[in-house]
């Protein structure tokens, strides 16, 4: 006879009473997806300078239509806490001091994969997809491409691109800046 075993998911709330006791190291990185505590990998040199090179693409064009927001965590639901590389959010003079961005704040979210691609494509992106997330950008350092996720539904995007060098995008959010693939993947 074979028995299933229980996760014990935990809420955001919990996440951070968990935080705030100490639970987790000061240098400790980890994110909540779908109610599951996740180590985050480290951050290696080529996955730190292609979201630098994001970051700065995005500041140079879109700093004035949109705050940009690297490597911080947004909240999607109860059981949702994640930490993407790169989200562009509304802007408010609060810079989100007073709570996370969520779903409704969002303008395109962008994931730099490398040793983590699977786990972004499978739990990662689908959850945005069930928050409402509109675009959900996926740079794939090991296949050199951008998937863009578009489309979302309870079952994940209904749209997905996959983008390679020659090819140019433009967010839904911001249709008239057009950015080239090459300029992207660097």
């Amino acid at each position: 006879m074979s028995v299933q075993m229980q996760r014990r998911l935990f809420t955001v709330k919990e996440y951070h009473l968990m935080a705030e006791s100490g639970v987790f190291r000061d240098n400790e990185r980890v994110e909540l997806i779908a109610g599951e505590i996740i180590q985050m990998a480290a951050i290696g040199r080529r996955h730190a300078a292609r979201v630098d090179r994001l970051a700065e693409f995005f500041y140079d064009r879109l700093r004035r239509l949109a705050i940009i927001r690297v490597q911080n965590p947004i909240c999607l639901d109860d059981l949702s806490e994640p930490q993407p590389d790169i989200a562009l959010v509304q802007r408010r003079p609060d810079f989100y001091e007073e709570s996370l961005p969520n779903s409704g704040d969002i303008l395109l979210l962008v994931e730099v994969s490398d040793s983590t691609v699977d786990f972004d494509r499978t739990v990662k992106v689908p959850n945005y997809a069930q928050s409402g997330i509109q675009e959900v950008w996926l740079w794939d350092l090991e296949a050199n491409c951008l998937e863009v996720y578009r489309n979302p539904t309870a079952n994940g995007y209904s749209s997905m691109q996959k983008l390679e060098r020659g090819a140019s995008i433009s967010s839904l959010a911001f249709p008239e800046f057009e950015v080239s693939i090459d300029r992207i993947l660097g």
